[in-house]
């Protein structure tokens, strides 16, 4: 007898149609196969278009734009027209589906081809053709496809054209079923007693004694350069994902990822100046002046340590009016690795929120939309990252 998940699986190649008719309809992702691209980007696989809204709507004709299911003639006219465009530039059709987003010489391949269809638009043409062409695994999903799913999410984080040629999935594939694992795991603030269990796992798994303090644990294992499992921690916790459980350990730690090597932690607000990094004199005049959120951050006694830095970034894109990712200046910006961070901010909204459509925004009100967001957590918390406190029946008890 099949578990349920496996039988569930099974049923995929059934219900294909209905689930492009549901993307089709919510249009959130510019590129299915690249989460980043996905946010700070309106093109098509490997080009740049003046009209940000030619990739999700038409712009072929007067036709009004057609949402839903696709039928079968429009599904044969999809594949002819991919075959032609084929033949004409001398490729096959699976080079075409597989290669066409990171390809110069594919430029504007699916713009093209989506002319044959005038009232859908690009993004949608595309994806529904690469469900046809693309000769992806489909099917039930095996345990080690599930764990390879998870250590590519860990490793290069929601990037699906990556995770997609590993797995041999579709991209889109890849983060439907990412998305279905990872509703089973908690979110949110660690109670007394996780944060008690996730010590114990941590310690037994570096063999160190029971009492073992966790930040000397963590100087041992950056010194050392042990790698920690995450996935077997995660599996132990149950309930916690391994990024949740990553996480959690940089938290406790004060350790963070390599990219985050170069900010040490700030000891208040007053030092909020040692956390920006200035690369020539020209920038002096901005950090002395900063943005009208980000002051008025510091002013509040809200920033603090790694998140300040996402404050001053995020003010910084917020005040850019720019629509797109290309249109950035990165090295201008007054915190390092200011692109990478970006990415971080971008994948951990991503991972916390059930409302896509705000991705759809212009990169400025995106990052004006999550500096708000954490502007008003963080005075309403008067700390950047919620500290461990007790239970509300744990603080019950201790007042009785």
């Amino acid at each position: 007898m099949m578990s349920g998940e496996d039988s569930s699986s099974n049923n995929g190649d059934m219900v294909i149609e209905a689930a492009e008719e549901l993307s089709s309809q919510q249009d959130h992702y510019q590129d299915p196969g690249n989460i980043y691209y996905a946010l700070t980007s309106d093109a098509a696989p490997g080009e740049q278009l003046h009209d940000t809204n030619k990739w999700k709507k038409t712009s072929f004709g007067n036709e009004k734009l057609r949402t839903g299911k696709f039928t079968k003639e429009e599904s044969d006219i999809i594949r002819q027209a991919v075959e032609e465009y084929c033949s004409v530039r001398n490729i096959s059709v699976a080079r075409l589906c597989s290669e066409c987003d990171h390809r110069p010489e594919l430029k504007g391949a699916w713009t093209q081809i989506a002319k044959s269809l005038p009232h859908r638009s690009v993004q949608s043409v595309y994806r529904h053709g690469l469900r046809q062409l693309h000769p992806f695994k489909r099917g039930a999903w095996s345990l080690e496809e599930r764990e390879l799913l998870l250590d590519m999410v860990t490793r290069v984080g929601k990037k699906w054209s990556v995770i997609s040629a590993k797995i041999n999935r579709s991209a889109d594939s890849c983060r439907d079923k990412y998305r279905e694992m990872d509703e089973t795991f908690v979110k949110g603030r660690w109670k007394d007693e996780e944060t008690e269990r996730f010590k114990k796992l941590i310690r037994e798994h570096l063999q160190a004694d029971s009492d073992a303090d966790i930040k000397e644990l963590g100087k041992m294992v950056e010194q050392e350069g042990i790698k920690i499992a995450w996935s077997v921690i995660s599996k132990c916790m149950v309930n916690r994902s391994r990024l949740s459980c990553f996480k959690k350990w940089q938290k406790m730690t004060g350790i963070y990822s390599p990219s985050d090597q170069d900010f040490a932690p700030v000891a208040d607000h007053h030092d909020y100046h040692k956390m920006v990094s200035i690369k020539d004199e020209k920038n002096e005049p901005a950090l002395a002046a900063a943005t009208t959120a980000s002051a008025a951050a510091v002013a509040a006694g809200i920033v603090n340590s790694e998140s300040d830095l996402d404050v001053i970034l995020l003010s910084d894109l917020a005040e850019s009016n720019v629509s797109r990712s290309t249109e950035v200046d990165w090295d201008s910006l007054r915190v390092e690795n200011a692109q990478e961070r970006w990415q971080m901010i971008i994948e951990e909204f991503q991972s916390n929120t059930t409302d896509d459509s705000v991705l759809d925004m212009a990169l400025s009100e995106i990052a004006q939309h999550i500096l708000d967001q954490k502007t008003s957590a963080l005075r309403a918390a008067e700390t950047v990252e919620a500290v461990d406190l007790p239970a509300p029946e744990s603080l019950h008890h201790r007042e009785g």
